[in-house]
């Protein structure tokens, strides 16, 4: 088992029948960033992702280890 909680990976996958970076999951869902996305995220802004009509997620960028 891996202690990251994100991954790159090459394509989807699913999770149930097909080993997961992070270890066995039931369930996943793919969510497709555009580019009026990314840039609100380079605006500083933090996308909340619905997952599943269950979870909440958040996506934010990391700042820089400088702060700018």
């Amino acid at each position: 088992m891996n202690d990251e909680i994100i991954a790159i990976v090459e394509d989807t996958f699913d999770p149930e029948e097909t080993p997961s970076p992070f270890g066995k999951r039931w369930g996943g869902e793919l969510f497709r960033l555009s580019a009026e996305h990314l840039a609100a995220l380079q605006a500083g802004k933090i996308i909340a992702l619905d997952v599943m009509g269950e979870y909440v997620t958040f996506i934010a960028l990391e700042k820089p280890a400088n702060g700018e």
